[in-house]
């Protein structure tokens, strides 16, 4: 996952700087906020990290249009929980498996 390099780029810390962070409780849109930078462009540049490079695997793996656009909705839902409110609510999201290629 892009997510945690690209955010940590854009604070200004290190990966490692940033996890710790994490795992202290905080978020990427407190950590984002009280380092003056906009939580919608911080969400905005992990999803244009994230979500090209998901939509070229699964067009590779050969899932259809309308199944690449409901995975790449998903991964934004999953990465503006994320951002507000840390990892485990943003796995909490998502109780089923992923999509299958038919």
């Amino acid at each position: 996952m892009y997510a945690i390099p690209t955010a940590a780029e854009i604070l200004g810390v290190t990966p490692a700087a940033l996890e710790a962070a994490l795992e202290r409780g905080e978020t990427i849109a407190t950590l984002s906020r009280s380092c003056d930078v906009d939580v919608d462009t911080m969400t905005e540049s992990l999803v244009d990290a994230e979500v090209p490079d998901v939509e070229a695997l699964a067009t590779i793996a050969g899932f259809t249009s309308d199944e690449i656009a409901q995975f790449a909705a998903e991964l934004r839902a999953y990465l503006v929980e994320f951002v507000n409110e840390g990892q485990d609510a943003a796995d909490n999201l998502f109780d089923s498996p992923a999509l299958v290629a038919a």
